[in-house]
């Protein structure tokens, strides 16, 4: 019989959700879904978007094959339908954690009430990132398509946006910082202790700590060791910029890639990119932004309990 989730990674993006997905599924007492984003629970978000439907409809056929397949190797596919999700766990074997992580849940207003129905006693764990600094991560990865706009730019037009559908991934990106109003769906359906809120920066400098309280929470051994030398999923950023304006004067959005064997593909990505490193947005546009948000961090920060005064700087 197969085993359901007991436990979800809910939030938010670009806090290291994914390097915490890759770590948790090093201990040999979880399961983890071998789809990172599935977003089942936000389906009904989802199948309301009529750009999202074709995608997903396309993609049936794929997600069909690898479910039916061993699923030894991560994919990226949205499930929405229920026997299909339930089967991401079909290979759970003598696990005690078992669980999956969908950033978008943070954000889909369908997403708590949908996982209180069908999952009412898993565990949800959150990471929240300073919202200006998650925003100019996004920033940065726009920026590649966009190399000219200025982040102060790039936040207003966001602020901005309204309903325009051509900046709606702005809008989304700017609305994943709002994480007051979003920890309130779930903190008003679920019990408190269900829940473990964890500070991106907390995870940074030490992740062991982090990783042991999960594990703790999660029912596992605390102290198995986990191999964190690797970060997953992080924002990289030209190494040469005026290179890269050649490259885009050029070839437009082409990627240098594109024609080259995978190996001497990710030597030359790896060469070409580097970490944002010390990146970081100028003072006056990280005020206009802190103003945006500054509501709604001083809501998070009475809601979780724990110091963000340091997000206000």
């Amino acid at each position: 019989m197969t085993k359901l989730p007991n436990f979800i990674i809910a939030g938010a993006s670009k806090c290291g959700t994914t390097s915490l997905h890759q770590y948790l599924g090093q201990h040999p007492q979880v399961y983890v879904s071998p789809i990172k984003e599935p977003r089942f629970f936000g389906a009904a978000d989802l199948l309301s978007c009529a750009e999202e439907i074709p995608k997903i409809k396309r993609e049936q056929a794929k997600l069909r094959a690898y479910l039916q397949g061993d699923m030894s190797q991560p994919a990226h596919l949205v499930v929405t339908e229920w026997d299909d999700y339930v089967r991401l766990f079909r290979n759970v074997r003598q696990e005690i954690a078992i669980g999956e992580a969908s950033v978008s849940y943070l954000q889909q207003p369908s997403a708590a009430p949908a996982i209180r129905a069908k999952l009412p006693g898993a565990r949800l764990i959150f990471l929240l990132r300073d919202p200006v600094e998650r925003l100019f991560s996004f920033y940065l990865l726009a920026r590649q398509h966009e190399p000219f706009m200025t982040f102060r730019a790039w936040a207003f037009d966001a602020i901005h946006s309204g309903g325009d559908r051509g900046r709606e991934g702005r809008r989304i990106a700017l609305d994943g910082g709002l994480y007051a109003s979003q920890l309130g769906r779930f903190l008003d359906i679920f019990p408190r202790d269900q829940l473990r809120i964890y500070l991106y920066e907390s995870y940074r400098s030490d992740v062991h700590a982090v990783l042991r309280d999960i594990f703790a929470f999660l029912g596992v051994d605390p102290d198995h060791p986990i191999d964190v030398s690797r970060r997953h999923n992080e924002t990289l950023v030209p190494r040469f910029l005026a290179m890269d304006r050649l490259r885009r004067r050029f070839l437009g959005n082409t990627s240098l890639t594109t024609w080259l064997p995978l190996p001497v593909g990710r030597a030359l990505r790896e060469f070409y990119m580097r970490r944002k490193g010390n990146f970081s947005p100028d003072p006056d546009d990280r005020r206009m932004v802190i103003d945006y948000y500054r509501d709604e961090i001083l809501r998070t920060q009475d809601l979780i309990g724990k110091d963000l005064s340091a997000w206000l700087r």
